[in-house]
């Protein structure tokens, strides 16, 4: 295929769909980085905001205004329609924009005063970022701020404030301007009583500060990601790992020593379509026009596949519960396999892992936000003993129509009965339910015709019983007219047929040539 097809077939197929990943992209944030560089810059005699920034005026200072180009890392979660937190990390920056424009008054003029105004200075005096309040970090002097944050204390899942704070001030000096004219009586001679009028403009001038200052917010409503997660832990009997893990609220997966389980959650990014076009203000005067920077934002959504093992071969998931969410809807210009209808928030997952490993502390927590990935916490998880469960089939009543069925179910280790009515899990005796007494004792009726009879436990989970089972099966002949038949031809068969095989190979290897033992009759 030519490159040019290539490429238009790349394109046909990048307009068409998009592609979700698996981990919140570190690219997102480089972007932003090298966006926020390229803010337009203006004059003292314009300001330029993107759409939906509130804006404020002073005396002077005019079409005051900031906005939060960028807050990472962070990742918008749709949960629901109505319910989309947005989650940053403990630890990150916000890239902040703001503008303002100074209204001088013009000059005025009268018979004898003159009013003249003169811009002195302006300045950006500080940008604070505060969390609830408490300042997090503060600045000065710059249109194009970035703070930065430490250690934010992620407890429980509450929203929280998140405020860029920004107050610029400016001074004018207003100078009056004064020309009077004074005249003055003066004698022309000694002798003379004519007198003249001496007259001169004399000028004056008075010059006052007038200073102003405006504050300036925008504020996001935020969750601080804890990636402090809890659950349980087992060994199978056969060594596998089986793990249970969950928090209150959304959480990306676990990385497993050769593995990993995904959650629900995919990401993508997308720009904040307020930054599309800029509005410029001037004195009587609004323009807008589209927008160079376009800052981009990670989100999270539940994709249709649902929770998934990797590599299935190896990894499974047992159970996936969460609170249940109506499905949001994505952006129409977003193109993604998301879930329609009602779904399970994986806020738990169980699984099972073929491994050796145990460690939890080299397994990781996926987080929905980046950099927030963590091992495991050993103390966070309660271990379950898990055992090998017996289960055992006797015939203990015959009629011409039925025959009733007792199965026994213990534990294989200490052949302590395991009693079902009590605790999840119930035998399937022949198709039925049955659930077995203190004594590890079910009796149930099954159907003469019927030449077999098989049997299995299923165990209810093992992190929601202490002490946790294995399922087991059996199977029991009852010795029905067809499986009779069968059972004596096979019964026969085996030693007539070690017999013949036996003496064929005696034949071949000492060469006495008597086989076939019918030969000459």
């Amino acid at each position: 295929m030519s490159e040019p097809n290539t490429t238009a077939s790349f394109r046909l197929l990048t307009d068409g769909t998009d592609v979700p990943v698996d981990r919140p992209p570190r690219a997102v944030e480089t972007w932003n980085t090298g966006e926020h560089g390229e803010v337009p810059q203006t004059g003292t005699e314009a300001a330029t905001h993107p759409q939906g920034t509130t804006l404020s005026d002073g005396a002077y200072l005019q079409d005051v205004g900031v906005s939060m180009l960028a807050l990472q890392p962070s990742t918008r979660v749709h949960l629901s329609e109505r319910t989309q937190p947005l989650y940053i990390a403990p630890e990150g920056e916000a890239h902040g924009v703001l503008d303002y424009r100074i209204d001088v008054p013009e000059t005025r003029s009268s018979d004898s005063r003159t009013i003249r105004w003169e811009l002195r200075s302006h300045e950006v005096e500080s940008v604070q970022l505060r969390l609830d309040g408490a300042v997090l970090d503060e600045t000065h002097g710059s249109k194009t701020p970035t703070l930065r944050y430490t250690d934010l204390e992620a407890g429980s899942d509450s929203q929280r404030e998140l405020t860029l704070e920004a107050t610029v001030s400016t001074t004018l000096r207003r100078t009056v301007l004064r020309a009077e004219e004074t005249c003055t009586d003066a004698q022309t001679n000694d002798t003379a009583q004519n007198t003249t009028e001496d007259c001169r403009t004399v000028r004056s001038s008075i010059s006052t500060l007038h200073e102003d200052s405006v504050t300036v917010r925008d504020t996001r409503e935020v969750r601080v990601y804890s990636f402090v997660v809890s659950g349980f832990k087992t060994e199978y009997p056969d060594g596998d790992l089986g793990l249970v893990t969950y928090k209150s609220h959304p959480w990306g997966g676990i990385s497993l020593p050769n593995g990993e389980v995904r959650g629900v959650w995919r990401f993508y990014s997308a720009r904040n379509s307020a930054w599309d076009t800029l509005t410029t203000y001037r004195s009587g005067e609004t323009t807008t026009t589209h927008s160079p920077v376009h800052p981009l934002q990670v989100h999270a959504y539940p994709i249709a596949t649902g929770p998934t093992p990797w590599p299935r071969a190896t990894t499974s998931v047992l159970e996936v519960y969460g609170e249940t969410y109506q499905a949001p809807s994505l952006p129409d210009s977003v193109e993604l396999d998301a879930i329609d209808g009602q779904y399970t928030g994986s806020f738990g997952i169980a699984t099972r892992a073929q491994t050796t490993n145990h460690d939890l502390g080299q397994m990781e927590i996926i987080g929905l936000v980046r950099g927030t990935n963590r091992p495991l916490n050993p103390q966070k998880f309660s271990p379950v003993s898990l055992t090998e469960s017996t289960l055992s089939l006797e015939i203990v009543n015959r009629t011409d129509e039925r025959f009733s069925v007792r199965a026994r179910l213990s534990a294989n280790d200490t052949g302590d009965p395991i009693e079902t009515a009590s605790r999840d899990g119930h035998l399937v005796i022949a198709g039925k339910t049955v659930e077995t007494n203190e004594s590890g004792v079910a009796l149930t009726t099954v159907s003469r015709s019927q030449d077999a009879v098989s049997a299995r436990y299923v165990p209810g989970q093992w992190w929601r019983n202490v002490p946790g089972y294995t399922g087991d099966t059996a199977v029991l002949h009852t010795g029905g007219t067809v499986l009779q038949y069968v059972d004596a031809l096979f019964r026969g068969f085996v030693p007539v047929g070690a017999l013949l095989l036996g003496g064929y190979i005696v034949s071949r290897l000492t060469g006495w040539n008597f086989w076939p033992p019918w030969r000459g009759l």
